[in-house]
């Protein structure tokens, strides 16, 4: 018999660092979410204590990033469905069903994206993106912070007049000529793929139209007797607006520094004119104005986007390979944020973190304050919509010195709320490019966050207090 030798250390296969790091993390997130199963937590029900280890459990999650982004969400919905949505679950009690959890898979937002990731192949197989990227850039130079403001502006103005997922999901393929050809790692293109969702969220606050918390905050004024017209909130919003953007812009200039060298936007090759760039052309001009003219014509964004994705794919424009190269785990991830806002609101977990909160009792700048606080900690992991729908008639009730200061800073709170890729449609789409870590969003969303914040509660105090632009004939 021949001797076996020993195995030597050397022999042994080693475990990857990154693989005990991560397990690390999962444990941790794990351990903190099933702890909270045990907190004494008076008057919240089964359904709302399996849906606060849910949540932190996705939250803890998606910071880390320790699995992969569109794993967490995927666990979202399966753990929703078995734990909330069938019978005999721990807090099936609150819930109608498991159906309310899978409704993101089909939502209106998806349906948006799509149609958004159809446009943007088509237009770069036919190098429309290209010529489009350098007419508009053009006047803003080609150093990088002349690029970057422009960048900023072009997408703010399309946001107060159109979707925010949709102006993100337009500009994102208008620039792809750019960030596809850069080196990777490079600052610039990391500054302007943030730029992009930040100024579409920012730029919704400048118009009523230009997000929904805007319009939820004129619902309900218009309720309590208020006359909020569309040149009344842009008198407000877009000055505000602008000066958001300006900080953006100098926060990305900061954290980022993309250096002062030159860009060459000379990547357009010769157009050939031909009968399947002209239906690009046409179905992309037509699909942008009927998603700036919604409030005209009463066509929801969603149902604009279907448009392209009929044509493109009819007449062959789109192609069984180009359906493939879509980012498809950016969709799972959109559906994932979503359903994990609807469990939050149907268990009831969401009214109770708000009612933790003591409104009665703080003075005017520390209310307004803690009204911001919670609406950006909710908005980061539930829909700004329903952040909005569910806190500014309470911030207008209590606010009675001037429920429109409680509103509008909650509105405009749900939009700074953009520190994950899952904080809002517009951050998935950008993160959706690959060159963009959970990190990277986090630390300049987080940032942009607090001073936007900051600026918007010193700008509405000072305005109610010496000004009436916010009386809107009461």
């Amino acid at each position: 018999m021949i001797p076996m030798a020993k195995p030597s250390k050397s022999s042994r296969i080693p475990l990857p660092a990154g693989t005990v790091l991560t397990a690390v993390k999962v444990l941790v997130v794990l351990a903190l979410a099933a702890g909270s199963l045990l907190l004494p937590l008076e008057g919240l029900g089964p359904s709302g204590r399996v849906m606060l280890a849910i949540f932190i459990g996705a939250a803890g999650l998606w910071i880390t990033e320790a699995i992969p982004p569109f794993a967490t969400a995927i666990a979202v919905i399966v753990l929703q469905i078995y734990l909330l949505g069938l019978p005999g679950s721990p807090g099936h009690e609150a819930i109608e069903g498991y159906q309310i959890f899978l409704n993101p898979l089909a939502s209106p937002i998806l349906v948006l994206f799509f149609g958004g990731f159809i446009l943007a192949i088509s237009m770069s197989k036919h190098g429309l993106d290209k010529r489009m990227a350098m007419l508009l850039l053009k006047p803003f130079g080609r150093r990088p912070a002349g690029l970057l403001l422009g960048v900023i502006m072009i997408t703010a103005v399309f946001s107060m007049f159109m979707s925010n997922t949709a102006t993100t999901a337009m500009m994102i393929a208008i620039l792809a000529p750019i960030y596809t050809r850069a080196e990777k790692g490079d600052p610039f293109i990391r500054a302007l793929l943030l730029a992009v969702p930040f100024a579409a969220n920012i730029g919704g606050i400048g118009t009523v139209i230009g997000t929904p918390p805007n319009a939820v905050a004129a619902s309900v004024l218009g309720g309590m007797g208020y006359n909020v017209t569309f040149i009344g909130w842009m008198i407000i919003g877009f000055p505000l607006a602008v000066c958001l953007l300006m900080i953006l812009w100098l926060v990305l200039l900061k954290l980022h520094r993309p250096g002062t060298s030159e860009r060459d936007l000379n990547f357009a090759d010769e157009l050939r004119i031909g009968p399947r760039l002209i239906i690009v052309g046409v179905t992309f001009a037509t699909t942008v104005l009927l998603w700036m003219t919604e409030p005209l014509h009463g066509i929801p964004s969603a149902v604009v986007a279907l448009a392209p994705i009929f044509v493109f794919t009819t007449t062959g424009i789109i192609t069984r390979h180009d359906l493939k190269s879509i980012d498809w785990d950016v969709l799972v991830l959109v559906a994932g944020g979503l359903s994990l806002g609807i469990g939050m609101e149907r268990s009831g977990l969401a009214t109770y973190l708000v009612d933790l909160v003591p409104f009665e009792t703080l003075p005017l700048t520390a209310l307004m304050l803690v009204f911001a606080v919670v609406t950006v900690v909710i908005s980061n992991f539930m829909s700004n919509t329903s952040a909005a729908n569910l806190l500014i008639p309470i911030a207008a009730a209590i606010a009675v010195w001037s429920p429109v200061v409680g509103a509008m800073v909650v509105a405009f709170s749900a939009s700074l709320a953009m520190s994950l890729p899952v904080s809002t449609p517009p951050n998935a789409i950008a993160y959706a490019s690959g060159l963009l870590r959970t990190s990277d969003m986090a630390r300049t969303g987080t940032l942009l966050t607090f001073v936007g914040v900051a600026f918007v509660l010193t700008a509405m105090v000072l305005l109610n207090a010496y000004t009436g632009l916010l009386e809107f004939g009461d």
